[in-house]
């Protein structure tokens, strides 16, 4: 495998590098890192607090958690990338290659100037959940972004992330609320353990064209592990026969994500003696709706509606507005599954999911907004996850 395939797919084993200064931070990266999304979420414009059914109430909103009638145990397989990462790839592996030195590569790389790309496989996890309750193991999650940037000459920007998180979450009728509000008001607690590793560097157009060297300073990786919780609240309005919202029934969400925002309670050191911290995993507030739309033969449409990652330092209007529709279908109780549209970050998405037996496919297409509202940089992606459920 040639250098740069070991580089950038190996970027996904960031436990090789390390770092001597105080706190490892992104570079030239002003994206909004997710711990945690749904395939199925994001083929709806990522607008799923209030939606949220499933296995992933845990990291959308666990007050759904109280919503459960059964329980149910969830193992998957995930992988995702940009549909030009093989091609940026190999263009990068030609021209370092090239006899007449770094022009070449210049040349390519100025080509390539406010594109983004994106690796994350292979994801593994596994979910528990139950009436109230659920848990969640999720060993390995990594991801890597590229961004080519021009800081006085090409460069790539690199942001390499791998998470290991485990999870317990708790969800409850609030009947005083209710007594209050009407209609129904649940909420719902998920402590997370999470062990980060986070390996950010700007290679320069001499680190890519560098025929000894891989392009990565070994002083480029941070990691640290801590305990944070998110807080959730749903509430279903009373709707009466005669009112217009029979036709809607809405619900609305408030979720608090990593409310304490303590920053890392120790380092294991599993990268180097001397890693340093990440940086935190920042506090963030999402405030959603869903309108569930009359059912028609074997189809349950609904809308959403939601202003996710508020107080992040990289939100703006545009990377906090998502909306998605989702269209459910069910031949029989062991076949059924979903079709869904939506705008993420100021971008549009797709997806489907299917289930057949104890066998789950999605697919999801979207992107992120890895840029600023000055300079834009647009990530697409494409999804896939394979799933068991009993």
């Amino acid at each position: 495998m040639n250098k740069f395939l070991r580089v950038f797919t190996g970027g996904i084993s960031v436990f090789l590098f390390t770092q001597l200064s105080a706190e490892v931070k992104t570079t030239l990266d002003a994206s909004i890192h997710q711990d945690y999304v749904s395939v199925r979420a994001l083929g709806m414009g990522n607008a799923f607090s209030a939606v949220v059914d499933d296995h992933s109430a845990l990291f959308y909103n666990p007050a759904a958690l109280a919503l459960r009638k059964s329980g149910v145990i969830r193992g998957y397989l995930r992988g995702g990338a940009s549909q030009n990462w093989s091609s940026f790839l190999s263009g990068l592996d030609e021209n370092s290659n090239s006899a007449e030195g770094t022009n070449p590569m210049a040349t390519f790389l100025e080509s390539k100037y406010g594109e983004s790309y994106n690796l994350s496989v292979p994801m593994i996890g596994l979910h528990w959940v139950r009436p109230n309750w659920g848990m969640a193991f999720i060993p390995l999650n990594p991801s890597i972004d590229l961004s080519i940037h021009k800081a006085g000459a090409p460069s790539i920007s690199m942001n390499a992330y791998v998470d290991t998180v485990l999870a317990y979450g708790y969800g409850a009728k609030w009947k005083k609320a209710q007594s209050k509000l009407g209609g129904n008001v649940s909420w719902g607690m998920t402590w997370k353990l999470i062990h980060r590793i986070l390996a950010s560097e700007s290679l320069s157009l001499a680190d890519l064209a560098a025929d000894g060297g891989s392009g990565i300073n070994n002083d480029s990786a941070g990691e640290g592990l801590t305990v944070d919780a998110d807080f959730g609240l749903l509430w279903s309005p009373k709707i009466t026969k005669k009112g217009w919202l029979r036709f809607s029934k809405p619900t609305f969400s408030l979720v608090m994500r990593n409310a304490l925002d303590y920053g890392y309670i120790t380092n294991l050191h599993v990268v180097s003696e001397n890693s340093p911290e990440p940086s935190k995993l920042q506090r963030r507030v999402d405030m959603g709706s869903k309108w569930d739309l009359p059912n028609f033969w074997v189809f349950d449409p609904h809308f959403a509606f939601e202003v996710r990652d508020l107080l992040h330092e990289n939100w703006s209007l545009k990377k906090g507005i998502h909306m998605g529709a989702e269209l459910d279908w069910e031949m029989f109780s062991w076949w059924k599954g979903n079709w869904n549209l939506g705008i993420n970050q100021g971008y549009p998405t797709m997806g489907l999911g299917a289930r057949f037996a104890f066998f789950n496919l999605d697919l999801a297409y979207y992107a992120e907004e890895l840029g600023t509202d000055d300079f834009p940089s647009k990530s697409e992606r494409l999804v896939m996850e394979m799933s068991l459920e009993f």
